[in-house]
């Protein structure tokens, strides 16, 4: 549900976003949910992702969660066009489509090394570099198989992981600053990213708890998106949890809607979105009206590809029309994927193997003996 007051009319613009025929002002940013579930994947809401789209061209992605980029790819977004990438913890429903924006962008057209940026943790296990390191070394034959037939450059990864015990940035480019503050959710290592752009800011928890960190680096948020996990009667009734695992979850991990109220009442966001749950027909009531026990702003109850548009001036709030038989865009399908761009030896199959094949190609000639 949208707060009919924070909403203001943009004339000449749509109800829906259909994406690509928009082009960005220059002190524009749009925001597309891309996964706001919980770490149960399903067709209505993919695990835990944001696209963030700024008019100066930058475009980031915090988050990538199973099932996630199916989200993205409906966007027909050339995958190079994409600057870097944001994870605010390890847990599989926010970092699962790992595969997919490695790989996948890689045979969609990404020729540049892909930029993950994440924090570290406790020990050197928890961080995003050894998360990176790890799925790569998982993935060493699809990697293998791939070389000397897709550009290099595809392959490679730049990994960026920072202290998550310190609050500052640890990102400064093109005019887009990206600041980290910890998180409270669980153990030592998630955090929270503030993104600030041409006077306009955008804030985003990851998953937590209510936190004084939180609290102190929103404030003054353009659009601020947080944590917020269905109620406790619904965890039991709907997922079978019995009480006391319901509470653990629904208000320890993460966020109930009666404390995301308070928090936000604190904070004062332009537009607050809260996600994390699943928005169902008869879910979503029931935690709009504890939020709104605390919070009467300007709040939307986040669904996958809901797109917010935000300037000085308005936020506008809509969902986007997307296909879902999609292929890659091929914006940058040009010289980077001509042969100059793969150096790499291409992987060769054991005689024994390639003789079996009925009709003879150039593979089989590059098989070995």
């Amino acid at each position: 549900m949208i707060a009919s007051r924070m909403v203001a009319v943009m004339s000449g613009r749509r109800d829906h976003y259909f994406p690509n025929t928009e082009p960005l002002a220059n002190d524009e940013m749009r925001v597309i949910a891309l996964g706001t579930g919980r770490p149960f994947v399903r067709r209505a809401q993919a695990n835990c992702s944001w696209l963030v789209e700024l008019g100066n061209g930058d475009k980031f992605v915090m988050d990538f969660g199973s099932g996630s980029q199916a989200n993205f790819t409906s966007l027909e977004i050339a995958h190079q066009d994409i600057t870097a990438y944001f994870a605010t913890h390890l847990h599989a429903d926010h970092v699962g489509d790992f595969a997919q924006v490695w790989i996948g962008s890689w045979t969609g057209g990404r020729v540049k090394p892909l930029e993950i940026y994440g924090p570290s943790g406790a020990e050197e296990k928890y961080g995003i570099a050894h998360f990176v390191h790890r799925q790569v070394e998982s993935f060493t034959w699809d990697r293998d198989t791939r070389l000397g037939i897709l550009p290099d450059g595809g392959a490679e990864i730049e990994v960026h992981e920072f202290d998550y015990r310190e609050s500052g940035a640890v990102y400064d480019r093109n005019g887009v600053v990206i600041k980290s503050f910890p998180a409270v959710h669980i153990f030592d290592g998630p955090v929270s990213y503030r993104l600030e752009w041409h006077g306009l800011s955008f804030v985003f928890s990851g998953d937590t708890a209510p936190s004084r960190s939180f609290v102190d680096n929103a404030q003054g948020a353009d659009l601020l998106i947080h944590d917020c996990f269905n109620t406790v009667s619904q965890l039991i009734e709907r997922s079978g949890y019995d009480e006391a695992t319901a509470r653990e979850i629904g208000r320890v991990a993460h966020t109930a809607p009666d404390d995301a109220g308070q928090l936000l009442a604190l904070v004062k966001p332009r537009l607050a979105a809260v996600y994390h749950f699943f928005n169902d027909f008869d879910t979503g009531a029931e935690i709009e009206r504890e939020i709104r026990n605390h919070y009467d702003g300007p709040l939307v109850l986040a669904q996958d590809l809901m797109v917010f548009n935000v300037t000085p001036s308005a936020i506008r709030v809509r969902m986007a029309v997307t296909p879902t038989h999609v292929w890659p865009n091929k914006t940058h399908h040009g010289a980077g994927f001509q042969v100059a761009a793969r150096t790499r030896p291409r992987a060769t199959m054991s005689r024994w193997l390639a003789d079996m094949r009925l009709f003879p190609t150039l593979q089989c000639e590059r098989s070995t003996a």
